[in-house]
């Protein structure tokens, strides 16, 4: 169950910061400040950190599963071949976080 809730740790942290970039876009347009482009940088972060928190998750998962030997030959290669669907999904969102907001924060003042 830690693992879920790490998973959902890493999931809000991105939410949070697609939020950040929504509400400077905002105050962007109402002030015609520079935050929309500044957020891009936020994101960035966000999918950096994110990226490094899910793959130290997927590799404390490999070692406790490989390391115990309660486990069969197949559910070993089963987790360390397949991991779990929350970092699948995470993985690509980080992913694509980290391109969207490396173009906000090059083009981010262009587009206002």
């Amino acid at each position: 169950m830690r693992f879920k809730s790490a998973y959902f740790q890493v999931g809000f942290g991105m939410a949070c910061a697609w939020l950040f970039m929504a509400v400077s876009f905002y105050v962007s347009t109402q002030t015609a400040g520079d935050w929309f482009a500044r957020s891009g940088a936020a994101l960035c972060l966000a999918a950096a950190a994110a990226n490094f928190a899910l793959v130290k998750l997927h590799q404390n998962d490999l070692a406790r599963i490989v390391g115990d030997s309660g486990h069969t030959m197949r559910e070993k290669a089963e987790t360390i071949l397949k991991p779990p669907s929350e970092y699948k999904i995470l993985s690509r969102l980080s992913y694509f976080t980290g391109f969207v907001g490396t173009a906000i924060w090059g083009y981010g003042d262009l587009l206002l």
